[in-house]
């Protein structure tokens, strides 16, 4: 038997927004989703900004009640992040990491 109250919900990705700040070495955006269940209902969206240590970039919630649908936006825009930090650097301002000689 599963907790259904504790299951993450499912969200659908509405929008992607990164823009290159003034110096083209950091990056802000946003990330706006909709609950996959009720689409209607409000949107969870998730500011990207800038940091100067790893991951490279801070994650913050527009939702201050913490809910279902923000947590999951949160833990996909993360997803996402990394994603393009890892495979796409060069899209916001990035250099791919040079691999250590042997």
């Amino acid at each position: 038997m599963t907790d259904e109250a504790n299951a993450a919900r499912p969200v659908a990705l509405q929008l992607v927004s990164l823009t290159l700040a003034f110096d083209d070495a950091r990056f802000f955006g946003a990330t706006i989703f909709t609950d996959a269940v009720d689409p209607d209902g409000p949107w969870a969206t998730v500011l990207i900004d800038h940091a100067a240590e790893e991951p490279w970039f801070r994650l913050t919630t527009t939702d201050p009640t913490g809910s279902d649908a923000s947590e999951a936006a949160m833990a996909e825009t993360d997803r996402l992040m990394r994603f393009i930090l890892t495979e796409h650097p060069e899209r916001i301002g990035r250099t791919r990491p040079t691999p250590p000689a042997s």
